[in-house]
């Protein structure tokens, strides 16, 4: 639910601010990846490169309010009228359905969530989305990555955010968790 207001439709929260309301983006998204035991909340968007610390910055902002503030009744309402309508045209397919019945199994989960999902979704209240999004977007837990000309933007990254690492595209290692090679660790 916390993902739904985030940026898990058109209308949420990060794409309202970037793209609607401000004109930086054709479109920003948040979405939750499960892996198991683990997964990754990932937000992105696409923009001019001088706009990125903007960007940047909004993002981080709303990642915050999520956590700080409590859904206003009428969004969340929205968001679990989406998710829902989601969840229903999903499994009118039998690949819809397969992939539903994978997750559960991947999980550990009974059969009967398929079921319940509908009920579990409508009991979500706006201090659970609130305490989730504190726990799970805390700024300590942010890792930010930003890909683009460096030469545009870097200083004004660094002047909000002085840890800030530049990386060169020649020396990224894709298979290191930090992104950086060998010598660089």
């Amino acid at each position: 639910m916390a993902n739904a207001v985030l940026g898990g439709s058109y209308s949420a929260r990060l794409n309202e601010e970037i793209r609607i309301k401000r004109g930086l983006s054709y479109g920003a998204n948040s979405r939750l990846q499960g892996l198991g035991d683990a997964g990754i909340w990932l937000a992105s968007a696409q923009t001019k490169n001088p706009s990125a610390p903007q960007v940047v910055e909004l993002m981080l902002g709303q990642f915050k309010q999520l956590g700080d503030s409590r859904d206003g009744a009428d969004e969340l309402a929205a968001r679990k009228a989406t998710l829902i309508g989601g969840y229903g045209r999903q499994l009118e397919t039998t690949a819809g359905l397969a992939e539903q019945v994978a997750d559960l199994a991947i999980y550990g989960l009974p059969l009967d969530g398929i079921g319940k999902y509908v009920g579990e979704v409508q009991a979500v209240t706006p201090k659970q989305v609130e305490k989730y999004a504190r726990k799970h977007l805390a700024a300590d837990q942010v890792h930010v990555v930003v890909v683009g000309d460096a030469t545009q933007f870097d200083a004004a990254i660094r002047k909000a955010h002085p840890k800030a690492v530049l990386l060169q595209s020649t020396a990224l290692d894709l298979d290191s968790p930090n992104l950086q090679g060998p010598a660089t660790r």
